[in-house]
């Protein structure tokens, strides 16, 4: 399914694609290209430009894992791809930008930067690049909601979507437990962690043995739901501290105490309480939900057709072996 990627509109916007490259005294070889889409050229180098500035992006340390460059790299192909080719499309059917919106985004530059000598000094020049980007980006979205803008589905498709996708209105199963924290610094010496280790196995030794679980807890824990008694109440699986943990305390039995567990935040024990078992709900109660759901998909197969309907009537060349090359800023 497409999904745009927000760093490779805003790079694309700005990139100075060579429409009609050989009429401007230009040339590229086949290597040079990244890509032809009718008569505009997109050059190897705009397309690392524009796929360095989506790394910055979404990966905070500019790198895109071995495993995913790959597919990354296609994403960032087929985004610019469909990005000018719906920018062609609004043009021919004689969309025109939104000026309101536009003016409010250069304004909103201007109060953004105000206090930045580098942004006085450029200004007058980025302004204009500005405008057309910001223009570009506004004929996306003008075409994107206007095919978006579909029909309701009806009550019946509503009902049927729920019945097969019954697994995206179940509630998962639920625990509920209680808990004793020994709480330990994490710098605190070997000889303390032993200690609240001994405390822990005496605390549930006690338990065991017959005394109430939650007045221990209100008397040794120091955890937030001492003053309840360690009742964490019903929480779904997966919320309970690491997966390590987790696995020990769903394999309780009801009304089970689990062995001294450590933790960063110390010591632990748990009591399973009970098991809510995963549950359908009730059409009536997530109709609602699944219309929304159903729309949004509908829309994007609107939108997922109409893309394929363009690339179906536009020559496109894209350089592949681009793809396999791993260096990236």
């Amino acid at each position: 399914m497409y999904k745009a990627i927000l760093s490779i509109t805003l790079a694309i916007m700005m990139a100075p694609f060579n429409a009609g490259a050989n009429e401007q005294g230009l040339t590229a070889t086949q290597s040079d290209v990244f890509a032809r889409i009718d008569d505009l050229t997109i050059t190897a180098n705009e397309f690392e430009s524009i796929f360095n500035a989506a790394v910055r992006h979404k990966y905070y340390h500019g790198r895109v894992p071995e495993d995913e460059l790959l597919k990354f790299k296609q994403n960032v192909a087929e985004d610019i791809v469909t990005q000018v080719i719906v920018h062609r499309d609004a043009q021919n059917r004689g969309v025109q930008p939104d000026h309101e919106t536009i003016a409010q985004g250069i304004e909103d530059y201007n109060a953004k930067y105000a206090n930045s000598p580098e942004w006085q000094n450029q200004r007058e020049r980025v302004i204009p690049l500005l405008t057309k980007r910001l223009e570009r980006q506004n004929l996306l979205e003008q075409m994107k909601a206007e095919i978006k803008d579909i029909a309701q589905p009806q009550a019946d498709e509503i009902a049927e979507y729920y019945q097969q996708h019954a697994q995206k209105f179940t509630e998962p199963e639920r625990i509920w437990s209680s808990v004793i924290l020994i709480a330990v610094a994490p710098s605190a010496d070997q000889e303390t962690w032993t200690a609240a280790f001994e405390l822990a196995q005496q605390l549930k030794f006690r338990a065991d043995n017959g005394e109430d679980f939650a007045m221990l807890a209100k008397q040794y824990s120091g955890h937030a739901s001492a003053d309840n008694g360690g009742d964490l109440g019903y929480l779904h699986q997966g919320m309970l501290l690491d997966p390590n943990v987790q696995e020990k305390v769903v394999a309780l039995a009801i009304g089970e105490i689990s062995d001294p567990l450590g933790v960063l935040e110390g010591v632990i024990l748990f009591r399973m309480n009970g098991v809510q078992p995963q549950k359908l709900k009730p059409f009536d109660e997530v109709r609602q939900r699944a219309a929304e759901l159903l729309y949004r998909e509908l829309q994007d197969k609107a939108w997922e057709s109409y893309v394929h309907a363009l690339k179906a009537s536009t020559s496109i060349y894209v350089n592949e072996r681009l793809f396999v090359q791993n260096d990236h800023e």
